[in-house]
């Protein structure tokens, strides 16, 4: 079949011999390929390359020697220039499939780094026949993990840690079988690092020695060990075995700590841009106040508060809250308060006394729950500004605000995600 484009989350979109669309992972437009079919549904089907009959002129070679199995990327099989081209014409796809009649801004790069961009990713433990260990990420299609040498989305500094531990452990430690993940976080503009070794019980085997071997890697700043019982990464139990309880990180002129808990933007040089958009957006006023829903560590509202009379964030997570308001006096911020609520349990009461100039949203992939979109709609705003990770749960949530009465008005993409199907964008609301 030939692929006739990419489709959002990523997928190759071919048609077999009864037209039936087969979505085809790690596709390049304008392939041709044979298929072998992994998932056959009636009225669709999830296929992989089998053989390339004809390569796509998009198709180059992937820079990474894992792509072809790892699940970390889908487009790294395709230049630069065209993933934004590509991410462009699957945006817009998503909001004219959604009916929403607008054209979206040109797709922005969210800064000049297509590799080495993350500054978050886990990787799990796993073992050979031989009992050594090696470090791997999830295949692309199937239920099965893939040991990897390096990764091309965080930075070198990540590669060179993986491997000093693994080489500690398979010449020092005989116990092996309590091994799950590692979590490595990195601040890119403090080249400040937090390693998170995760167990499945409460045994660290030879835990000096480990910390020994890893503290030594300039920049690290912060270990420690955590417990998943069930390998479950709720109720984690996470003890510090080395150094500073946080991290520090940049983001214009403004300095941020992270914990273990904090949910941060994952590329930290393309955060500078989302905030610009999100900045230029809400054109704040003097006088103008600020209420920032899903406002985690308080970066977004700290971002805005040097105009703004005030800021008001909430999110649910008391620990990111707790980051929040000490972002706040780190960085001499007086006029943001930071509150912890949850939103998905929203009520009229709650909410109707936060009543600001401008509305910030920026939910979790998930998106927002329509009682919140309803309760929002309820409040007296000049702008509302959505920043969004997901393009579906973005033009879900559209819609609903349009039932409303409230509609969008612009909307910019941006690629804070290289080499991936991820989409970022900062939406533009008011009323009609």
């Amino acid at each position: 079949m030939k692929i006739d484009k990419i489709i959002f989350p990523g997928f190759g979109l071919g048609r077999d011999t009864k037209s039936r669309p087969i979505f085809v992972y790690k596709a390049v437009p304008g392939d041709d390929v044979e298929v072998d079919i992994v998932k056959d549904k009636k009225s669709y089907a999830h296929g992989v390359i089998k053989k390339i009959v004809r390569a796509s002129k998009k198709r180059i070679e992937p820079k990474c020697p894992h792509f072809k199995i790892c699940g970390g990327c889908e487009h790294q099989n395709i230049s630069y220039d065209n993933q934004l081209q590509i991410k462009q014409e699957v945006f817009q796809e998503v909001l004219d499939r959604a009916k929403i009649d607008i054209r979206s801004e040109k797709v922005i790069p969210g800064s000049n780094h297509p590799f080495f961009y993350r500054n978050s990713i886990r990787f799990f433990f796993s073992k050979d026949n031989n009992k050594n260990i090696s470090f791997a990420r999830h295949h692309y299609c199937k239920k099965e993990l893939v040991p990897i040498e390096n990764c091309y989305l965080q930075s070198e500094i990540s590669n060179k840690i993986l491997e000093t531990l693994k080489k500690y452990i398979n010449d020092n430690v005989l116990y092996k079988s309590s091994f799950w993940q590692i979590k490595i976080r990195e601040g890119k503009l403090t080249s400040e690092i937090m390693i998170e070794i995760i167990t499945t019980d409460e045994t660290l085997p030879n835990k000096e020695g480990i910390v020994g071997s890893l503290k030594s890697i300039e920049g690290v700043k912060s270990i420690y060990h955590t417990v998943a019982p069930n390998k479950s990464l709720r109720n984690l139990k996470r003890k510090l075995i080395y150094g500073s309880p946080i991290i520090y990180e940049k983001i214009g002129k403004f300095k941020f700590q992270i914990s273990p808990e904090s949910f941060f933007q994952t590329n930290s040089y393309g955060a500078k841009t989302l905030y610009e958009v999100i900045k230029k957006y809400a054109d704040v006023g003097t006088g103008e106040s600020v209420l920032d829903l899903y406002s985690g560590t308080g970066t977004i509202g700290i971002y805005l508060s040097t105009i703004a009379k005030k800021v008001v964030g909430i999110d649910v997570v008391q620990k990111a809250i707790n980051d929040a308001r000490d972002n706040a006096k780190l960085n001499h911020i007086q006029n943001c308060e930071f509150i912890c609520y949850n939103l998905d349990k929203i009520s009229d009461i709650a909410i109707q006394q936060y009543t600001s100039d401008i509305i910030i949203v920026d939910p979790p992939r998930a998106g927002l729950s329509k009682k919140l979109i309803e309760e929002i709609s309820k409040l007296k705003f000049e702008k509302l500004i959505y920043a969004s990770c997901n393009p579906s749960t973005f033009a879900r949530d559209i819609e609903e605000f349009r039932k409303q009465k409230i509609i969008l008005k612009k909307v910019q993409p941006i690629d804070n995600f290289p080499q991936t199907h991820h989409i970022e964008c900062v939406g533009l609301l008011g009323r009609r």
